[in-house]
């Protein structure tokens, strides 16, 4: 199978999130199956380059500022859309194509979906990350009476009907995608990529000395950073010697907030920023904490990261009602708690750091949900047969 995979984020020149890092997966995880795998992928200098990742190629692309200044977001989408539709048809020509896939953040695929042609179609299939419907709902952000809202959902939702098939990377996502845009729910799989089961695996050594709580991801209101870190010090009056260790890229710039503000509660020592942290390093990170948590406010998919800390026997404490929830079981493999609820968040990780028995408990009932539904070699697997059902090959 030829397929090509479409987004705007790839790492690791522009990876931001979750993706990137599935586009990374898949890519990786189809050419290994003996699949042609193409990633086209916006360029972060402008200009269109080809390269070769391993046994994947990849196709980064310029926008349309050089021909005109791009002054707001909905009119970036629209013209990148153009260009991705150009760079599909030009890889098409030079040999066919089976299937192409899109995220439906970002409308990508509006553009080349709008222009297929009735002889010589490419079957296209996009999957839901997050969609900008839910964004806007449930984060505020962007406001429902904005252009960019009315022309982002828009080109969304013209994509997922226009597409041959559409998959979803959890149940809430859809389920938004499904009302918003008229899709039938039980028509929208889920599947993920999942994770390594083998690089993200308990490593067996000593853990800190300290009580410690892990976050990783980006440092932002949104992803629920400075909930987090209330809640730390709301539990530092009963665990003085508590540890928050926060893995990531500081976004909204919060970090030297949290120093100034543990240094005046008397908690200088609250937290440790080691600041980003590649994929190899992190299992060893994982491993040394005692609890993960992750309580955002919003977030479309099962959150791999997640699903990372579970499989290295880490229990984690998730915000209810965003698709991270999906994965847990709450006071079997982890705990959840209210979005934005300190006082709750607080309560959820002193009950784990204080009872090692439960935490080892749910810790190995996390792992093995992970390498029941999430392991990334089962998970591509389904994939894969995903895109072959929905692509030329499937009438051969």
């Amino acid at each position: 199978m030829r397929v090509a995979l479409v987004s705007q984020e790839y790492p690791p020149e522009t990876a931001k999130g979750g993706i990137g890092t599935q586009t990374y997966a898949k890519a990786k995880g189809l050419a290994a199956l003996g699949h042609e795998v193409h990633v086209i992928s916006r360029s972060p200098q402008g200009g269109r380059c080809e390269y070769r990742d391993g046994d994947v190629c990849v196709t980064r692309i310029g926008d349309f500022c050089h021909r005109m200044p791009i002054h707001n977001w909905a009119v970036d989408c629209l013209t990148y859309s153009a260009e991705v539709a150009a760079e599909i048809a030009a890889l098409h020509v030079r040999r066919p194509v089976d299937v192409v896939e899109f995220p439906e953040w970002g409308g990508e695929g509006y553009i080349h979906l709008l222009n297929r042609p009735e002889t010589d179609r490419i079957p296209a299939v996009v999957q839901l990350h997050g969609p900008l419907v839910m964004c806007a709902h449930v984060s505020g952000w962007p406001e429902v009476d904005s252009d960019l809202y009315r022309v982002g959902t828009s080109m969304e939702g013209t994509c997922v009907r226009l597409a041959d098939a559409v998959y979803s990377s959890s149940a809430y996502s859809a389920k938004w995608c499904a009302e918003s845009y008229g899709l039938p729910v039980e028509k929208i799989p889920v599947i993920h990529t999942g994770v390594d089961v083998r690089q993200f695996a308990p490593l067996g050594g000593s853990q800190e000395s300290r009580p410690t709580v892990i976050f990783v991801g980006r440092i932002s209101r949104n992803k629920g950073a400075d909930v987090l870190f209330e809640a730390c010090c709301l539990l530092a009056r009963e665990l003085p010697n508590l540890q928050l260790r926060l893995l990531g890229r500081d976004k909204d710039h919060l970090v030297d907030n949290f120093r100034a503000r543990s240094i005046d509660l008397g908690l200088p020592d609250l937290l440790d920023f080691p600041g980003f942290v590649g994929r190899e390093q992190l299992p060893s990170y994982l491993n040394r904490a005692h609890v993960f948590a992750a309580p955002s406010r919003f977030e479309g998919g099962p959150g791999l990261v997640n699903l990372e800390a579970m499989s290295c026997g880490l229990p984690v404490v998730i915000a209810s009602g965003t698709g991270a929830a999906e994965v847990v079981r709450d006071g079997k493999n982890g705990m959840l708690v209210p979005p934005g609820d300190a006082q709750a968040l607080a309560s959820a990780l002193g009950r784990l750091l204080s009872n090692p028995g439960l935490r080892a408990e749910m810790g190995r009932a996390a792992r093995r949900y992970v390498l029941e539904n999430a392991d990334s070699e089962s998970c591509l697997k389904q994939i894969e047969a995903f895109l072959l059902a929905h692509s030329r090959r499937s009438s051969l």
